[in-house]
């Protein structure tokens, strides 16, 4: 905690109430060590009483109006600075007098008297193991390192976001990992596999040798309840994790286009399901 953050986080006029007390608790977690604060989404969503979403409008927010900078960090809370802290003048707390303080098993200083302010950063409250912190997949943002993933690879990058949410929701919004990027990642690693090859281009009968698209037709009723028979075989398999992730009305327009290019022995070798 510093009070100068906090002193300086109470005075700037915001202009949300939800975007003040997100900033408000950011102040509170600042390290005058480090210059930095680093909570998790999940903690200021706990502690502003919002969603986690909420959270990160109001982030942005706070980054337009140039009260705070972000910092990404793999695997870890993302870090933010308060650019102008520096030149903030503190309020004068020489008035501050604390009347008591008891001596604990964190060593902290018994005294009486007046203080300017009081930063507890450097101490140590316990020895406990850091456990690896795992974010859940709500707290996902489309950047464009992400974005660049997916059309490097020519796939939409908002609808494999959009169709990861539609996932998570399927699933309660509980699902946890440990790197968010890398889960968005694998998840168009899978998309690209799958992905039909392009329409092939077939010599014509025409006298003049052009070449031409061989024309879409549609399925028959027997290549209809095949396909259905092929979707409902995948869904009885929801629980094994190379199946967990299908999209399938995705699966459906893939077979689709398998049966009309003659390469549908390919979707069923993803699945298993050859011969």
């Amino acid at each position: 905690m510093s009070i100068k953050a906090l002193n300086y986080a109470l005075d700037i006029k915001v202009g949300d109430p939800t975007a003040k007390l997100i900033f408000i608790n950011l102040a509170n977690h600042y390290n005058d060590a480090t210059e930095y604060s680093y909570p998790s989404q999940e903690l200021l969503a706990e502690r502003a009483e919002c969603s986690i979403r909420t959270v990160q409008r109001k982030i942005e927010m706070l980054i337009d109006l140039g009260l705070i900078k972000k910092k990404f960090r793999p695997n870890k809370t993302s870090l933010y600075e308060f650019p102008n802290i520096n030149g903030y003048d503190t309020l004068d707390v020489s008035d501050c007098r604390i009347q008591k303080m008891v001596t604990t098993n964190s060593h902290l200083v018994t005294t009486d008297g007046d203080v300017r302010t009081i930063n507890n950063n450097h101490y140590i409250y316990n020895n406990k193991k850091k456990i690896k912190k795992e974010s859940l997949l709500t707290d996902l943002v489309l950047t464009d390192e992400l974005k660049k993933y997916a059309t490097d690879r020519d796939l939409d990058a908002e609808e494999i976001f959009e169709d990861i949410k539609l996932w998570n929701e399927q699933n309660g919004n509980k699902k946890k990992y440990a790197n968010l990027n890398a889960f968005y990642m694998n998840w168009c690693r899978k998309e690209s596999r799958r992905k039909p090859k392009s329409v092939s281009k077939v010599q014509s009968d025409q006298k003049d040798k052009t070449m031409s698209v061989r024309a879409e037709k549609g399925l028959t009723s027997n290549q209809i309840n095949y396909m259905e028979n092929i979707i409902a075989r995948v869904e009885k398999l929801q629980n094994d994790p190379r199946y967990s992730y299908t999209n399938f009305d995705r699966l459906r327009k893939d077979i689709e286009t398998a049966m009309r290019q003659g390469t549908l022995q390919q979707i069923l070798d993803y699945y298993g399901m050859g011969n």
